[in-house]
């Protein structure tokens, strides 16, 4: 399977107006990411800076994880033969290469990352050379450890992630 355009996706969002009444909202689009032979996918709503009935969230204006207090909700896959390194310069602030291990997909985040994995497979990999292999129905949940993500497999490996950025600046 390859990975679906993320304009394919449909978000739906039922939330107040600004009335207050409820109903099924008009969003805008989702803040896409390709790194090719990485990863692809598109981060659809985002909250910042606290959650309430009154802030919600909307979509991205840009590709970042969850900042402190908030959270991300996005669709990512890792391609067929893929290694996951990618370069420092091309990641978002909200993430940092750690290169662990000598291994320049190493990296960690500020963030506690929630993943169901619906099609394909991919190795997650820690320091130590710990790894396991997550398939379809696998729930994941990272906590801002150092990782790395491998598909050494013939299929691309598509999952959902949410991200829940920590309350403030902290090392595991």
């Amino acid at each position: 399977m390859t990975f679906p355009d993320p304009n394919q996706f449909q978000l739906i969002v039922a939330g107040p107006t600004e009335s207050g009444e409820a109903d099924f909202l008009d969003v805008g689009p989702a803040a896409e990411f390709d790194f090719p032979g990485v990863s692809a996918g598109a981060f659809y709503w985002a909250v910042e800076g606290g959650h309430s009935k009154a802030n919600f969230g909307s979509p991205p204006r840009r590709v970042a994880l969850a900042g402190p207090n908030g959270s991300t909700f996005g669709v990512s896959s890792f391609p067929a033969h893929s290694c996951g390194a990618v370069s420092a310069d091309d990641l978002d602030e909200s993430m940092t290469v750690t290169d662990h291990d000598g291994d320049a997909g190493m990296h960690a985040s500020d963030t506690i990352d929630y993943e169901v994995v619906v099609s394909g497979k991919a190795d997650l990999v820690l320091p130590g050379g710990k790894k396991r292999t997550i398939v379809p129905g696998d729930l994941l949940v990272l906590a801002g450890v150092p990782h790395a993500w491998k598909n050494p497999y013939d299929e691309d490996c598509v999952y959902i992630v949410v991200t829940v950025g920590f309350n403030s600046k902290e090392e595991l």
